[in-house]
């Protein structure tokens, strides 16, 4: 499969009906929406987006917006001078700034999948729980030990009083493999001699497959939680003539899905998961130490490959792992 030539194609077709569209937007409607067989993951939407700008086909406009900096893509034929292209132009613009007005909001966005997860994992009847939104870890005694810094949730089996670091993050980036916020997790878990379970929205394959190999449990929720209260303010938002972000709930409850997490993933591969993320500790602090910081974007990937070199998940001269979808079945998140 010639991923980044589908990739290319459907930009292409989403922006001529769409005119105006963020990464993000592209994300949802091409990873997300459509045959299995026609998701492209984000990494070649964003290779294709380059690709076609360097070629000539698509446009791009830098915008400033409030909580952020933002490229937003333009069809071939969108027309600087036509009111209609315009008016859906500034029609995103403004939805976007409605967005990021409630996702940057812990209490509105942040807190809510915390809550929904606190509750899943109390639903579960196996962990008693430490923390949560708003609660601080730093300094806690646990098992007789002081918790270095705020972990979002700390499990303790029930049966055997053994804790589990577990990171939630409500955001609509896929979270690859580089990313800070994963190994910003890592590195908390590392620090405070905790196995670790990283809960979002969605991991790509090249992460699911990393987590396996380092003993790393991770659950995809596979959607973005805000307040209920927001309901109607967000319907353009999740509406497909909008931003098109379908996958947005408003609830502050946890499904079956996410106790069952709790209740049979985690007391069934916790054993085998902390042993073998704790034969990895070496490796996973010396490159946690990097990657949670904040670094420019050629560091961190230079620094995941080399990572990935070092366990065998990337061969010494590849620049860039481009079989990933053909290193094995790992669809177990």
């Amino acid at each position: 499969m010639d991923w980044l030539q589908l990739a290319k194609n459907r930009v292409r077709k989403i922006l001529r009906k769409r005119r105006v569209c963020s990464i993000k937007q592209l994300e949802s409607k091409i990873s997300e929406a459509g045959p299995n067989n026609m998701r492209a993951e984000p990494d070649f939407i964003t290779k294709a987006t380059k690709a076609l700008l360097k070629e000539g086909i698509l446009k791009s406009v830098f915008e400033k917006m409030k909580y952020c900096e933002m490229v937003f893509y333009l069809s071939e034929d969108y027309d600087e001078n036509s009111n209609v292209d315009k008016e859906r132009f500034n029609y995103i613009k403004k939805l976007y700034e409605k967005y990021f007005e409630f996702s940057h909001s812990q209490k509105n966005c942040g807190f809510v999948l915390e809550k929904i997860i606190k509750k899943a994992a109390i639903d579960s009847d196996k962990f008693t729980i430490i923390g949560g939104p708003g609660y601080s870890t730093n300094n806690l005694p646990v098992n007789g030990k002081k918790i270095v810094g705020d972990i979002d949730l700390i499990l303790l089996e029930k049966k055997t009083s053994k804790a589990i670091c577990v990171e939630v993050k409500n955001k609509r980036e896929w979270l690859y493999g580089k990313s800070k916020d994963i190994w910003s997790g890592i590195n908390k878990a590392i620090s405070n001699e905790l196995p670790l379970v990283l809960i979002a929205r969605k991991f790509p394959y090249i992460t699911r497959i990393f987590f396996k190999e380092l003993g790393i449990l991770g659950f995809e929720t596979h959607n973005q939680y805000f307040h209920p209260k927001l309901q109607e303010k967000m319907s353009e938002i999740k509406h497909k003539d909008g931003l098109g972000f379908a996958d947005i709930r408003f609830s502050e409850e946890p499904e079956e899905r996410h106790v069952n997490f709790f209740k049979n993933t985690i007391t069934t591969q916790i054993i085998s998961s902390r042993k073998k993320f704790f034969e990895n500790e070496e490796i996973l602090l010396k490159y946690s130490e990097i990657l949670s910081q904040d670094i420019n974007t050629s560091e961190r990937e230079s620094t995941f490959y080399d990572f990935l070199r070092e366990i065998g998940l990337m061969k010494e001269e590849e620049e860039y792992p481009e079989d990933y979808y053909d290193m094995g079945d790992y669809n177990d998140y």
